[in-house]
């Protein structure tokens, strides 16, 4: 994951409602810009920090590569001074309760600007010809946690919001793809927990491995490796889940809680620890045996889901 901040206060209320960024490819002088080359370098998951009006109004998530893509109709008037051809990124944004004022946290930010291309000037004010600027992971950890003081978990819907978009884009890939019709409904029905998928699934487990609750009609099929994450024979395929309590679910799904080989369950004690014992689970319990092929999956979460 990487860390870029967009200064677009002439475009933001376009690109916020739309979910999107975008540059043209040149200056008007047919030059290069820096920071619109940066477009074609953002990947999936990365974060943008949104900056117009001397404010960070919203924290947005890359969920599909950049594009070729000519000047938004939408910008209307505004983009005519712009070069036509142009780049797109594609972003689940999450807009603050609370915007982020830079020139409030001159001390913690300053030192951790880039010497070239800096997004912001020194004392606080956007850098005009700077669109699209790339930020050093400390500095992007550093305003994440700012952020967060005045926007309590914020982090954790973005987060949701961002992998609930992918989902939608991956189920469009499927829509889309030469896969057979009713292969294609399965692979969808699965994404939540569904169909086939569960079937698969029931073969193998037959209890929620942290409750020990046996009900089937209340548990949930949850993909080990996520769907998103997943090839279409790993989404249909049953040593990639369990059957879970939902509110466990909820836990292994957002990485709170994973397990070794050897059935240990594993926890992010300094955070979720206080849940269990609401819930009264007990941390210490053990989940059981698991075949090879969990064995992997597991493997899968531990090394890429799991928080701890």
């Amino acid at each position: 994951m990487s860390f870029w901040w967009v200064n677009h206060k002439q475009t933001f209320k376009v690109e916020f409602e739309h979910g999107y960024i975008w540059s043209p490819q040149k200056n008007n002088n047919g030059s290069t810009n820096q920071t619109y080359l940066n477009l074609p370098k953002t990947k999936l998951g990365d974060i943008i920090f949104s900056y117009a009006s001397g404010k960070v109004k919203a924290v947005g998530e890359v969920i599909a590569p950049f594009s070729t893509q000519e000047r938004p109709e939408a910008f209307g008037s505004t983009g005519h001074q712009w070069d036509k051809q142009g780049w797109l990124v594609p972003i689940q944004w999450y807009e603050l309760f609370d915007p982020f004022i830079p020139k409030d946290h001159l001390d913690d930010i300053v030192p951790l600007l880039p010497s070239k291309h800096s997004p912001l000037q020194a004392n606080g004010n956007g850098n005009q010809s700077v669109y699209l600027a790339g930020l050093s992971d400390q500095l992007g950890n550093k305003l994440l946690s700012l952020i967060e003081r005045t926007n309590v978990g914020f982090m954790s819907e973005l987060d949701e919001m961002a992998e609930t978009k992918m989902e939608e884009v991956k189920e469009e890939e499927i829509k889309h793809s030469k896969t057979p019709d009713t292969v294609k409904q399965q692979l969808i029905l699965a994404r939540v927990g569904q169909g086939q998928f569960r079937k698969n699934v029931w073969e193998i487990e037959k209890r929620c491995r942290v409750t020990g609750l046996d009900d089937k009609r209340l548990l949930t099929a949850s993909h080990i490796k996520p769907w998103k994450d997943a090839t279409n024979s790993e989404r249909l395929d049953g040593n990639n889940g369990f059957l879970l309590s939902p509110h466990v679910d909820k836990l292994f799904d957002k990485g709170w809680i994973s397990f070794e080989d050897n059935g240990i369950l594993l926890i992010c004690k300094n955070k979720i620890l206080p849940v269990l014992k609401t819930w009264h689970i007990d941390p210490n319990r053990l989940a059981g045996s698991f075949n090879p092929k969990q064995k992997e999956f597991l493997n899968f979460h531990r090394n890429k889901i799991f928080k701890g």
